[in-house]
């Protein structure tokens, strides 16, 4: 497993224990102890790369794991490297279908799983991403997420057609500073999530920046609205790409800056050629092919229906000229800035709160992040639940990482139903609007 920010000894991590014939497992610095002890112990890991600044975050869930081995990048890390001789290497035997990589999701398809990443599913995509935005050795990728989720591992890809790569080291998104590397690393690509581009447009540095050579800003991870794409492509000329997917399913579709600019804009452009995607009746997107696991780790099951389809979560439709266009979401995951709240695991901490009758936790519509939480809850005594402040002190104690809190409490005298037991969450949601 890795436990490191973005630097070159991550990319080595990232190539080089799949190459050895490990499987990568890359945790998540944003979730909770509680929550890596867990997701290290599902997995099984038993060793850590990790940096000395994260040190502190390992310690607190270390020996809930079956981890044996701790590699300090700083220190024991560079040793270890130190002491290998190179002519005592042999290239192991390795299987294309099996798992190169890991990762937990929280994904379309149900309760959080491991994903198993083969070699076969990383070439498929690699190919599909790298050749639909025309990368080249040529290109300079400034990647705006961590290594750590899906859209920042996918830029790495990009090295293998020589391209270079520009990463951000701080711990947080600073539009700041990826304006001033962008112009002083003559970045041609950008790729993120479209709150990064809101935070960009925002940023009073964008007036002075120079931005002329990057010719594409690549997109996922969350909604991004045609208006917010044309500002960005007016305000620079770096012409937006949307690409679509999800860690369960994998990549299914990515704009190329070839499109037409409408096309670009307001869809997440055309299938892979190695997938197939089909729409059922009720408008909701399925895929299957090369870029799909077979399996989840660990399981006997991968993201397939019994029709032999990986349903997306998604309502969509392919216009005449193959473009896909996502238009909506089937299932109840609150996307915030580009990462997956499930407001069932939200929900389910909240109603132990003394002062919660019942609570429904929605998506509200949000320009700059995409959603926010907002929780509308029923008082176990009338006109005293808990407020706004009250209701974070309670996560922060039962140990809920801070992305999931809700941002807005609205007291409620019942939950909506529209069936037996089923919450009307569309019902909530229209509140949200009004």
């Amino acid at each position: 497993a890795t436990l490191c920010w973005n630097h070159y000894q991550h990319h080595e991590a990232y190539f080089g224990i799949p190459c050895g014939g490990f499987v990568l497992h890359t945790l998540n610095l944003r979730l909770h102890p509680n929550d890596l002890a867990y997701i290290a112990t599902h997995a099984q890991d038993k060793a850590v790369i990790v940096d000395r600044s994260l040190m502190p975050l390992l310690e607190q869930f270390l020996d809930r794991t079956p981890i044996e081995h701790v590699l300090v990048v700083e220190d024991s890390y560079e040793d270890l490297l130190a002491s290998a001789n190179p002519e005592d290497w042999r290239d192991p035997e390795l299987d294309e279908n099996e798992a190169a990589a890991m990762c937990y999701t929280s994904g379309t398809t149900g309760m959080p799983k491991l994903a198993g990443l083969s070699a076969k599913l990383k070439q498929a995509t690699f190919e599909g991403f790298t050749g639909r935005l025309e990368v080249t050795e040529d290109d300079r990728v400034l990647i705006m997420s961590p290594l750590t989720q899906g859209i920042g591992g996918m830029c790495l890809l990009c090295l293998r057609l020589g391209a270079g790569l520009i990463m951000l080291h701080e711990p947080r998104f600073s539009p700041e500073t990826v304006l001033r590397l962008a112009a002083q690393h003559q970045a041609t690509m950008l790729v993120g999530v479209p709150t990064n581009v809101f935070r960009l447009l925002e940023s009073p540095d964008l007036a002075v920046a120079d931005l002329r050579t990057v010719r594409v800003t690549a997109v996922a991870g969350a909604p991004m609205p045609p208006d917010l794409a044309a500002a960005w492509e007016d305000r620079t000329g770096s012409r937006v790409c949307i690409f679509y997917g999800s860690m369960d399913a994998g990549q299914l579709s990515v704009g190329s800056p070839s499109d037409p600019r409408e096309k670009r804009h307001s869809t997440v452009g055309r299938p892979h050629d190695c997938c197939e995607v089909m729409v059922t009746e009720e408008g909701e997107i399925c895929m299957r092919g090369d870029t799909v696991q077979e399996r989840y780790w660990g399981e006997s099951f991968g993201p397939h229906a019994e029709d032999g389809w990986v349903h997306m979560g998604d309502l969509g439709q392919i216009d005449e000229d193959g473009f896909l266009q996502v238009l909506g979401r089937t299932k109840e995951l609150i996307i915030r800035g580009g990462t997956n709240i499930n407001p069932h695991e939200v929900e389910q901490v909240l109603r132990r709160h003394p002062g919660i009758a019942d609570v429904c936790v929605v998506g509200r519509p949000d320009r700059e992040l995409g959603e926010r939480a907002v929780a509308f809850v029923v008082a176990r005594e009338p006109g005293r639940g808990p407020n706004l402040e009250n209701l974070k002190r309670y996560l922060e104690e039962q140990g809920m990482a801070r992305y999931k809190w809700p941002e807005e409490v609205r007291p409620v005298a019942e939950i909506p139903l529209r069936g037996p037991g089923k919450v009307d969450r569309r019902n909530l949601e229209g509140q949200l609007l009004t």
